[in-house]
């Protein structure tokens, strides 16, 4: 008998894209086809099943989303991939309601797109198993407790929580899927009745299922918060087991655990509106200027003028600031930054920063005072990224400190890593604000604050890309006496987490 070839779908309108994917898989002994666009992935993808799809996200004609959708209805058994180079939490929700299993953003290694592919197709072949299996069920259900073993290897492998009942509400089999989520007892046997083991919210939406099943209904689903402030979400389906007859003879309840992508919805709506927020009173305020200009209120005078420009300029600045931090985060979620890892001195990037702050510290008469360990060692790091977090420290140091206050820098190694701190003898934070300090968007408020600029995202940022190093950051501050962050890196890079 020949043997049979996984069936790989690929759509994308980069020909190079295509080509390499489908050269991979040819290797990997998959039958591959390719589409240039959406209309010809739609096309092909519906004259027959395939095991597993591979869409891009972005093409000109019919969208990667709108792909997905249709041929889901098709042929919903079908493990569907998005591929993207515009990946980001929005995406995952969205590619996972309709119901995609996974995406994987551009540029990825062959290596990493056949794990992921080969992955699908694992699942692929569990779901089809399962399909078998429940067609058998609902021919030979009475069969199940002589058939046990041999199904459960099947029912034990589905990641979900399934188990069946009879018309009694006993218990027919159940997998540890359904034990770990319920803290169903280990001794759990055919004939236990489910109103000794469940909840009673759930007894109730399997009694509200059975109820609607019998007026013809097939599939009854339910979503239930069963434990409080999106710690755990589940989704319940119920549906009937039939005889050959068409009578109805049980009840098969899967239980699927949706509390990660509840909390991503969460998330993202926390985020639109952060993000709103933030672009709000700067865009108002520059809209109000140019209407007062283009009214010319004050005259026809520009010079009337120079403060309305100067502080546009400013609120300009900022957006760009923090669309310039999103996009940083963004990447960094995503894992799209690209590092160049290199040796790196300490004191030569604290000094080079230092020269660029001087004029603002010499306006504000602060000092600056630097102890750098004789045995600094030079640290495996993206100068880049180093730099980054010393600008944010250093300029933070300065804009938050004292008239005539003062900077300190100490460098020094403790065993495998280096150890830097930056003291200022600026207005300090109180404790519930240090707490709060690294999260996106967190900005201290108070009379001392109340001018200073920022986009909240710094020391977020900052703290994303020290612990991408295996390093930590941590800060001690006086309130109304000044502040010391303290970061430790480790000496060599050993790869990101």
């Amino acid at each position: 008998m020949e043997e049979y070839k996984p069936q790989l779908l690929v759509v994308d309108d980069e020909l190079g894209m295509r080509e390499g994917i489908r050269r991979i898989f040819t290797l990997e002994g998959y039958e591959v086809t390719v589409a240039e666009n959406g209309s010809e992935g739609l096309a092909k993808g519906s004259e027959r099943e395939f095991d597993v799809a591979l869409i891009d996200l972005k093409m000109p004609d019919i969208d990667g989303l709108s792909v997905l959708r249709r041929l889901k209805e098709i042929y919903p058994d079908t493990e569907y991939m998005m591929i993207t180079a515009f990946a980001g939490i929005d995406t995952a929700v969205e590619a996972t309601r309709h119901g995609a299993y996974t995406y994987i953003p551009k540029p990825f290694t062959p290596d990493q797109i056949v794990f992921e592919v080969n992955r699908a197709l694992g699942k692929r072949r569990l779901t089809l198993e399962t399909r078998e299996l429940r067609a058998e069920q609902r021919r030979r259900l009475l069969e199940i407790s002589q058939e046990k073993s041999r199904l459960r290897t099947i029912i034990n492998s589905i990641n979900d929580a399934l188990f069946v009942t009879n018309l009694e509400d006993e218990i027919v089999l159940a997998n540890p899927q359904t034990r770990a989520l319920f803290g169903f007892p280990s001794n759990i046997k055919a004939g236990d009745k489910i109103s000794d083991l469940l909840p009673p919210e759930v007894i109730a939406l399997i009694r509200e299922a059975q109820e609607k099943t019998r007026q013809g209904i097939e599939l009854i689903s339910h979503e239930w918060e069963m434990k409080p402030n999106l710690e755990l979400v589940i989704n319940m389906k119920s549906a009937p087991v039939k005889d050959s007859a068409g009578g109805i003879i049980g009840f098969v309840t899967t239980i699927q655990d949706v509390t990660q992508l509840k909390r991503l919805d969460a998330q993202k709506s926390q985020f639109v509106s952060m993000v709103a927020h933030e672009l709000k009173a700067p865009v108002a305020a520059v809209s109000g200027y140019l209407e007062t200009m283009n009214s010319r209120i004050l005259g026809d005078d520009i010079t009337a003028y120079e403060k309305m420009i100067s502080r546009s300029g400013e609120r300009l600045q900022a957006l760009i600031d923090l669309v310039n931090d999103l996009l940083n985060i963004s990447r960094r979620e995503l894992g799209t930054v690209r590092r160049e890892i290199v040796a790196v001195s300490v004191p030569e990037v604290v000094e080079s920063i230092r020269e660029l702050l001087t004029g603002e510290m010499e306006k504000r008469g602060l000092t600056w005072t630097a102890e750098y360990d004789e045995l600094l060692p030079t640290i495996d790091i993206d100068r880049d990224e180093f730099a980054r977090v010393i600008t944010n420290l250093l300029s933070n140091a300065v804009k938050y400190n004292r008239e005539q206050g003062s900077i300190a820098v100490r460098a020094l190694k403790e065993n495998d890593s280096v150890r830097i701190s930056i003291t200022d003898a600026g207005i300090g934070m109180k404790k519930e604000d240090q707490e709060m300090l690294f999260r996106q968007f967190y900005r201290i408020k108070n009379d001392e604050t109340r001018s200073i600029p920022g986009t909240g995202l710094g020391l977020s940022i900052v703290k994303q890309i020290i612990d991408s190093y295996r390093g930590n950051i941590s800060v001690e501050s006086i309130w109304l006496r000044g502040t010391t962050f303290t970061l430790r890196l480790p000496i060599k890079y050993s790869g990101e987490e």
